[in-house]
């Protein structure tokens, strides 16, 4: 599978070390890089692409409304010279963020995320459209069958997995990878390397928490970009 991407950005040097990154990593063919954001939507247009790096700058001219294009909506990385979280509140549809100068095993490590979310989509086409409100699951000598609309949250325990629902816990020899394959995305969110949410019954989002009942739960930094972005998505969250 080969990811199609182009490079919005007026930083020479970042456009060559996003060229040189990206010449590296067989799957991911850099197509054309921009200076003009009009240019850039144009070419999207016309064009397939998977993936956008776009400056910050282009992304508060655009507000990240790729809706009108007739082909696609390009998943968008943006690149960005300050960390604070205060620029990444008003672009919830980003895929993930880069800081400039950008080192090459944090462009690595977000190529791979856009790829494993493609090839899931790939490999398992029905995974988010289950027609079962439920699962069954080993814990102890008991397959127990879980409800869906039960589910709390999972929490990742090294080799086991604490499934939390409304009325009870559950331990079970399983790995957050494998929740991730088969829950429906359209109603759990992995928002840290331990924890897998149920968006139906958070309560609110408190800065960079979750909450849900009396459980205050961390959303990990890695984690956070696509969190809002589902959300956004799914129009759970209204501007």
């Amino acid at each position: 599978m080969i990811i199609d991407c182009i490079i919005l950005d007026r930083d020479l040097p970042h456009i060559k070390s996003l060229k040189e990154y990206g010449e590296s990593i067989p799957f991911l063919n850099i197509k054309a890089c921009f200076s003009d954001l009009d240019q850039a939507k144009a070419y999207i247009d016309k064009n397939k692409i998977d993936l956008l790096f776009m400056d910050l700058e282009f992304a508060q001219q655009q507000k990240n409304d790729w809706s009108n294009f007739s082909i696609q909506k390009p998943e968008v990385i943006i690149s960005m010279t300050c960390a604070s979280f205060e620029y990444k509140d008003h672009f919830l549809s980003a895929f993930d963020y880069i800081m400039k100068p950008v080192a090459f095993e944090k462009f690595i490590r977000v190529v791979n995320n856009i790829y494993i979310q493609k090839q899931r989509k790939t490999d398992h086409p029905k995974a988010e459209s289950k027609k079962n409100d439920f699962f069954f699951i080993k814990n102890n000598s008991l397959i127990e069958k879980v409800k869906y609309s039960e589910i709390l949250f999972f929490k990742g325990m090294k080799d086991y997995i604490r499934i939390q629902t409304i009325h009870k816990k559950i331990i079970t020899l399983q790995t957050m990878k494998n929740l991730c394959i088969n829950l429906p995305a359209d109603r759990f969110l992995r928002i840290h390397k331990s924890y897998i949410v149920s968006i139906e019954q958070i309560d609110a989002i408190d800065k960079n928490r979750v909450v849900i009942g009396q459980e205050r739960i961390p959303i990990g930094d890695t984690f956070r970009p696509s969190f809002f972005k589902s959300l956004k998505e799914q129009e759970l969250i209204w501007d």
